[in-house]
């Protein structure tokens, strides 16, 4: 162009009787503690986000750690903000890198952009994705691959030459790059978003779909 004991204190809210709540268990694929925090850290901010999209002020948001994972405890006042969060932080997480092709063939056709097939590059060769802020306030996106996913990007970039790949998420194409030469760098560098603010929201959302689990409490 995708287990562990860690100290994360929040202080809780009080709760009142009647909120609507749930409480997910996160469970993430890393060893590393210091990437353990910025996962949860960053699944907080998607849900705080995620409520006040829906003009839902949170009652409580508290984080614990237990012996397999972490639990976070949600309340508001009502419950169908509450079934909007299950659904998308329990929705299964997808990612690929697709590349262009005619539309006969396509596994996608983007209005304005053509049809593209997949690559073998899924959410599976994202290690990390890296958001910073450009000169002009503007923001900027580092995806970080596997070592795998490296190695295969390379092999995509060297078939197709001129061609564009893009980068879809939950099938929605969010990027597209015209590849102009077959070496592939340790990372892709999206830039010209719009605000780095954006760039962080976008960020922490594929760094929690990729990295992390949400189950709910019975």
């Amino acid at each position: 162009m995708k287990r562990f004991l860690v100290s994360l204190a929040l202080v809780p809210l009080l709760v009142a009787c009647g909120n609507a709540s749930v409480t997910f268990v996160v469970t993430t694929d890393v060893e590393q503690t210091e990437r353990k925090v910025q996962i949860l850290s960053a699944g907080l901010r998607v849900i705080e986000r995620r409520m006040a999209s829906m003009g839902e002020e949170l009652i409580n948001l508290d984080l614990r750690n237990t012996d397999t994972g972490a639990e976070i405890d949600i309340a508001v006042a009502n419950q169908e903000p509450i079934d909007s969060l299950v659904d998308v932080m329990t929705e299964p997480f997808n990612l690929r890198i697709m590349k262009e092709s005619g539309q006969e063939d396509a596994q996608i056709v983007v209005e304005g952009h053509g049809g593209f097939i997949n690559t073998p590059v899924n959410e599976m060769h994202i290690d990390w994705l890296h958001a910073a802020e450009e000169p002009g306030g503007k923001g900027r996106i580092t995806i970080t691959f596997t070592d795998e996913g490296r190695e295969l990007m390379s092999d995509v970039f060297k078939e197709n030459i001129g061609k564009s790949i893009g980068l879809f998420v939950r099938n929605q194409l969010v990027s597209k790059l015209l590849v102009e030469t077959d070496k592939v760098l340790d990372d892709i560098i999206i830039t010209d978003i719009p605000t780095v603010q954006l760039a962080n929201v976008f960020a922490d959302d594929m760094n929690v779909g990729l990295h992390a689990t949400f189950i709910t409490l019975p």
